[in-house]
């Protein structure tokens, strides 16, 4: 086992991590804003429009955190993204004998945090992009969040009220919201990606994408259904409005439990991760994929 040895790591990462940026599936990201403009944005700037005021310029951002139907469709293209990570084959066995193999599984992680990183960052970029000139900064939320609902109670059901609910703006300021919800997305993407990486080391990959799969679908159906199972899964403790009640300050579910069991979950499948890369057989590396 050889020392561990941060500019390798850091190396092997930067390699990987060009790769995938300039791989073809990239091409999916436009698919997606195109997908998170007409779902997300488009409802709350016609809400702005009717009413002649201004969005904050992050309340795009803060609604497509906190949308479960689009907290199903973004891991779902993260997966997509990620779908060969880890790579190994053939050639990736000699770079982990010269290597070694921590310093190759610390390369694996520090990959997966800056494609996680970048893939929200250009959701973020994408959220606040259209909202250039028709939005403010501030950590105040707009009128629109606000006091919609309150002028046009007959609209008080339309999807742009429902994609900013009282649980936020009662509850949090936007710089808060706004940071919290990236940080919880960011480590409910980040499990997943371990999730993969761990299965890869015992080479039962396929069984790693179904084991994603299920925890993205059964996240979504106990939130949909409000469930108190829902807090089992990282998807409910990724929305920070479903820890909170409209109106009163004491929260359903503390954001220091979501963060405790996100932050356990991420160190129980490091560890793992550590412990399989010390018992990773170079023979049949094919079995990987199985």
């Amino acid at each position: 086992m050889k020392n561990i040895n941060l500019k390798q790591a850091f190396s092997c990462a930067r390699t990987e991590y060009v790769k995938w940026v300039c791989d073809a599936r990239m091409i999916i990201l436009g698919v997606l804003l195109i997908f998170i403009y007409n779902f997300a944005i488009e409802p709350l700037l016609k809400n702005a429009e009717e009413m002649g005021e201004p969005l904050n310029m992050l309340e795009p951002f803060i609604a497509i955190a906190n949308s479960g139907a689009i907290l199903l469709i973004i891991p779902l293209v993260f997966l997509t993204l990620i779908a060969d990570f880890p790579k190994i084959d053939t050639n990736t066995v000699f770079y982990i004998i010269r290597v070694g193999r921590i310093n190759w599984l610390i390369g694996q992680v520090i990959k997966l945090v800056m494609m996680t990183l970048s893939y929200l960052a250009f959701i973020f970029i994408g959220a606040t992009l259209p909202m250039i000139g028709k939005g403010f900064w501030g950590n105040r939320w707009s009128e629109v969040a606000t006091q919609f609902a309150i002028r046009f109670p007959e609209k008080s059901q339309n999807f742009g009220v429902q994609l900013l609910p009282e649980n936020l703006y009662n509850q949090l300021s936007v710089y808060s919201t706004a940071v919290q919800s990236y940080l919880l997305i960011f480590a409910y993407l980040l499990i997943l990606g371990l999730l993969l990486l761990s299965f890869s080391l015992i080479k039962k990959k396929t069984a790693g994408f179904v084991l994603c799969g299920a925890v993205i679908s059964l996240g979504t159906a106990f939130c949909s259904i409000k469930t108190m199972l829902m807090w089992t899964m990282p998807m409910a403790n990724s929305i920070i409005w479903l820890h909170f009640t409209k109106y009163f300050r004491q929260p359903v579910v503390s954001l220091q439990f979501s963060v405790i069991y996100l932050i356990t979950f991420i160190v129980v499948l490091l560890v793992f991760c550590v412990f399989a890369i010390k018992k990773f057989n170079y023979d049949n590396v094919a079995e990987i994929a199985a």
